[in-house]
């Protein structure tokens, strides 16, 4: 900041008097500033219509000039003057001078870490966060008590930095208060960002006032994904418009790649990374299981019909290699069926099978006893008409 400094008497020692104010076009976003030296007896402060002047002298603000004109350090204008000029004499320096802007002013904040969220449907994610802010000094008095008596703060700068700070820790705690009591995924922030801004604005109210701040708006707030989550979001919104699983995204993407390949020349590239993509896609898909299966509510293709070679999974129904010991799609372990032959047709028939799916004939549980076809009964496999209902049997 420039202060000028204005001869007003070509008189000398006691009777000396010097001007001073805050030349407007070095003002700017600046909401302190302080004189550059101390002020003597009779000194002259100019104080603007958008500006406070504040006399600070031993740590504590004395007095604070709130009108507009031109102020003479006098106990005619500063009552508390006639106090300490008993303590000095001639021209000694009383005190210091700092001005404060009135007007509305306005900065930036961000997240200079990324804050920390738990999110339902990723896990822990971290997200960064911007925006813009208004404040202006309401109490000037406690203003310069508390920034330069209390934390010894001088500068402009240091005081933005405190605002800054105090703004994204009060939207961190909002951001998890509206996990906690609503389970909020953060795909759904960005439809809240207007609540999420009133209720920090409400937070800092009763931050700030004590320092004698008042911060009037935020706006222009801004949640950023880390890259990684923004693809995956991505990917689980393609899967759900294709309704198509993640192996069948990733061989989708491997054959995209391998035909890009192929134009360019690179057959053999290209097939390398087909095979790549094909076999992480079988890798991967048991370990993803329900969770990148496409959103809920999506129709399903229809699942295709039996087909040479193929044989269905009996957990989830999809159709998969016959010699596939593990189902792609469920991780569901395939087992060997014990098998044995028919006592009629001699074909191969399951061993816990009690009718031959081939011939009908009814299938022996235990050596020389059959089930009767008509009741159902056990009988002697020997007889000729079954016991419980003559039923003929030979």
């Amino acid at each position: 900041m420039i202060l000028r400094k204005e001869k007003t008497s070509n008189l000398e020692g006691a009777d000396a008097r010097n001007t001073y104010f805050w030349v407007d076009q070095y003002k700017g976003e600046n909401v302190m500033w302080r004189l550059p030296h101390n002020i003597k007896w009779n000194d002259n402060v100019v104080v603007r219509e958008d500006e406070y002047a504040v006399f600070f002298r031993d740590g504590k603000a004395l007095h604070v000039f709130d009108r507009p004109g031109r102020y003479a350090l006098t106990t005619e204008n500063v009552p508390v003057l006639g106090t300490i000029v008993k303590k000095v004499t001639g021209i000694q320096q009383i005190g210091e001078i700092y001005y404060l802007q009135r007007r509305e002013l306005r900065g930036k904040f961000g997240t200079s870490e990324p804050l920390s969220f738990r999110d339902p449907d990723f896990g822990v994610v971290r997200i960064r966060a911007f925006g813009q802010f208004a404040y202006k000094v309401v109490e000037p008095m406690v203003f310069i008590t508390e920034f330069v008596g209390t934390k010894g703060y001088t500068t402009s700068k240091e005081v933005i930095e405190w605002l800054k700070d105090q703004i994204v820790m009060d939207l961190n705690d909002t951001v998890g208060e509206l996990k906690l009591k609503h389970n909020m995924s953060i795909l759904d922030l960005p439809a809240y960002l207007q609540e999420i801004e009133q209720m920090v604005l409400a937070k800092l109210k009763d931050d700030t006032t004590r320092y004698g701040l008042e911060v009037t708006k935020i706006a222009g707030l801004n949640l950023n994904l880390p890259e990684e989550v923004q693809e995956a979001i991505d990917k689980r919104g393609a899967m759900a418009a294709l309704g198509v699983n993640y192996m069948q995204y990733q061989t989708g993407k491997a054959i995209e790649d391998f035909g890009k390949g192929a134009a360019q020349g690179g057959g053999g590239t290209g097939m390398a990374e087909m095979g790549a993509g094909m076999g992480a896609g079988f890798a991967m898909a048991n370990a993803m299981g329900q969770g990148m299966q496409p959103m809920q509510g999506m129709q399903q293709p229809a699942p295709p019909g039996p087909q040479v070679g193929m044989k269905k999974c009996p957990n989830c129904g999809k159709m998969v290699p016959s010699d596939a010991q593990f189902c792609p799609y469920c991780g569901y372990k395939f087992e060997e069926k014990k098998m044995k032959k028919c006592v009629k047709c001699g074909r191969e028939i399951p061993a816990d099978a009690k009718f031959c799916p081939y011939c009908g004939a009814p299938q022996p549980e235990k050596s020389g006893t059959i089930h009767c076809p008509n009741c159902g009964k056990e009988i002697p496999a020997d007889v000729a008409f079954c016991p419980y209902c003559g039923y003929k049997l030979k």
